[in-house]
């Protein structure tokens, strides 16, 4: 696995991580953007959406608890960068409770989530 790009982006108590990945998972090439969302203060990964062309998915992996690692269906869902965006703008708070980030999420601001979640969009798709 290489990391080819890596961007940091904050967003008050989330520091999105932007970077873009090739990957060979069970023998397969796979590659596209990867976003991170971590705690601003204690760096840990709460989630991760893999928006790969071959086997998209996405990760929940709170600090007290086993990873789980969920797929993208793209035929129900759709474009994987697209899906993974709407979760950004639409469900992140949601997501972060499910990933053990309760508190991360009652201290967003909507506001500067979306011009956050603007700026990952751009690194995301600068590519």
């Amino acid at each position: 696995m290489t990391a080819e790009q890596n961007s940091h982006v904050g967003a008050g108590p989330i520091t999105f991580m932007v970077e873009h990945r090739n990957v060979v998972q069970d023998g397969v090439e796979a590659g596209g953007p990867t976003v991170r969302v971590l705690g601003s203060e204690d760096q840990h990964e709460y989630l991760r959406f893999d928006m790969f062309n071959v086997n998209a998915h996405y990760h929940y992996e709170p600090p007290a608890e086993k990873e789980r690692i969920l797929m993208i269906d793209t035929v129900a869902d759709g474009d994987p960068v697209d899906w993974s965006l709407e979760r950004l703008r639409e469900r992140l708070a949601p997501m972060l409770v499910a990933a053990g980030g309760e508190a991360l999420a009652n201290d967003l601001d909507s506001a500067t989530l979306a011009d956050a979640v603007d700026h990952v969009e751009n690194l995301v798709r600068r590519r």
